[in-house]
């Protein structure tokens, strides 16, 4: 089995979060704001499927994704 299929919530550094994609938008979640909704066991190729992270706007999961890292405020400025 391919590791990229074995990451959880749990894998993703402090800093780190999810972007994720439905028809209208795009949201970012942080790691504990994910671990809040979904659990930190959540597998991450199969997140989009889990409820709570559904668009409430379209109704659409995410099922495009791909994993962010948060900027430090002192450097948002030259971004």
């Amino acid at each position: 089995m391919d590791r990229t299929f074995t990451y959880t919530v749990a894998d993703l550094a402090s800093d780190e979060g999810l972007a994720l994609r439905c028809d209208c938008r795009v949201r970012t979640f942080g790691r504990a704001e994910l671990a809040a909704l979904v659990g930190c066991d959540a597998r991450l190729h199969l997140i989009g499927l889990r409820r709570e992270l559904w668009c409430r706007r379209c109704g659409e999961a995410p099922f495009t994704g791909w994993v962010v890292t948060a900027v430090p405020r002192r450097y948002a400025h030259l971004g």
